[in-house]
């Protein structure tokens, strides 16, 4: 009979753990949310998430997405949309995370940010016009290098220490490409901007760098006193040949009062280059769940873009021209149909003008023979009226 109790013995004890386990288990249930409004407010959470790959937190990279986020950002909305900046190392760096990160939906970047990254690392960036598209060109970024004053053009850094931020970073691509292009043998630092504007004060190192839009946080607390000043970028400071090389690449800029007013003199504006500051997204398949969110993302952007003209914004979104077109780039079709539909509808709005106009000079006598110049400083009269009754009708 001992087999007896043996099997006895061990069903009792088989009964006891699974009765403990089962008390376990209760015990453990009892704690959790009930399964059902645990996993709708995760799935609440996790709804028309976008997010954008920015910079440090001086950049107007970061400005510019943490704006977007304050206008766009729909909390307390059911299902309404969430933007989310992250901090990056900005510029090819972004390229790279919008191409290969997980998490990321769009970056801010330097239009030609891409051609460095395609040249170091061509696996990658295989193909990548089509893996990349913008959605708008946001502003000019101009270079900005503060220096000491001992130095007073480029050709001075010769041989100079000189920071151009991180590595990877927009500015750390344009040292290159400049200083490569005018054959300047500086020797370039890559420190973060606390650090390089301690050593630039104290002349550890003769000048600092970043290309962005200007005004840049980085400069601000700089003052003449400091003796640094920006150094122009010129066909008097450089050559004509040199300079002519830049403007092959960038833009003719000024850097102003307004933007710096302890080191820049109202009467003395500093010439510069400037680049294109673009948001871009990963190019996702049209059925997917993610293309829907960033098309959610251009259309609130796009409608809402008058907002971001307002107190408290980056003064650069006063540049923005949604329309604008940047060569060599796709733009993103959500983007494209907006501003395809928004042209139809300026076009109807003119149209239905002209005809009111139209209507407005009969009753006008002799006003409808008028020249063609009296006739359009007419009609520019009569689209200020238009637009003032449009708007009180709102």
């Amino acid at each position: 009979m001992n087999w007896l109790n043996r099997v006895l013995r061990g069903a009792v004890f088989a009964l006891t753990a699974t009765t403990s386990l089962s008390l376990q288990q209760q015990a453990f249930a009892q704690q959790q949310p009930a399964p059902s409004a645990y996993e709708d407010r995760k799935r609440e959470v996790n709804e028309n998430v976008v997010t954008i790959m920015a910079s440090g937190t001086a950049s107007p990279y970061t400005i510019f997405a943490e704006d977007m986020q304050n206008v766009l950002d729909q909390q307390g909305t059911p299902g309404g949309l969430r933007v989310l900046p992250i901090l990056g190392r900005g510029g090819g760096a972004n390229a790279l995370d919008t191409l290969l990160l997980k998490g990321v939906d769009m970056g801010i970047l330097e239009q030609s940010d891409l051609d460095i990254a395609k040249k170091k690392d061509p696996a990658v960036f295989a193909n990548v016009e089509n893996r990349l598209h913008y959605i708008a060109k946001l502003a000019n970024s101009e270079l900005q290098l503060l220096a000491r004053n001992e130095f007073n053009s480029l050709r001075d850094l010769e041989g100079k220490k000189v920071n151009c931020f991180k590595k990877g970073s927009s500015t750390q691509i344009v040292c290159e490409k400049i200083f490569g292009l005018l054959k300047i043998n500086i020797e370039p630092v890559y420190l973060d901007q606390s650090e390089a504007n301690a050593k630039l004060k104290t002349g550890e190192i003769a000048a600092a760098i970043r290309f962005a839009g200007a005004p840049h946080n980085a400069f601000t607390g700089f003052k003449a006193a400091d003796g640094l000043h920006f150094l122009p970028l010129d066909a008097e400071t450089l050559s004509p040949d040199d300079f002519a090389k830049l403007i092959q690449l960038y833009s003719p800029a000024l850097l102003k009062n307004e933007h710096y007013p302890e080191l820049i003199p109202a009467d003395k504006p500093v010439p510069t280059i400037a680049g294109a500051m673009l948001l871009v997204v990963y190019n996702w398949p049209p059925e997917t769940e993610r293309y829907r969110r960033v098309a959610t993302f251009v259309n609130e952007l796009f409608t809402n873009i008058d907002k971001f003209n307002g107190p408290g914004r980056h003064p650069k979104w006063k540049e923005i021209n949604l329309a604008a077109n940047v060569p060599g780039w796709k733009r993103f079709r959500p983007a494209q149909e907006w501003l395809d539909k928004w042209a139809l509808a300026e076009k109807s709005a003119t149209s239905e003008m002209r005809v009111a106009f139209d209507r407005f000079l009969k009753t006008k006598g002799p006003i409808e023979n008028s020249s063609p110049e009296r006739r359009e400083a007419l009609f520019s009269q009569f689209v200020q009226w238009w637009n003032s009754q449009k708007t009180s009708q709102r």
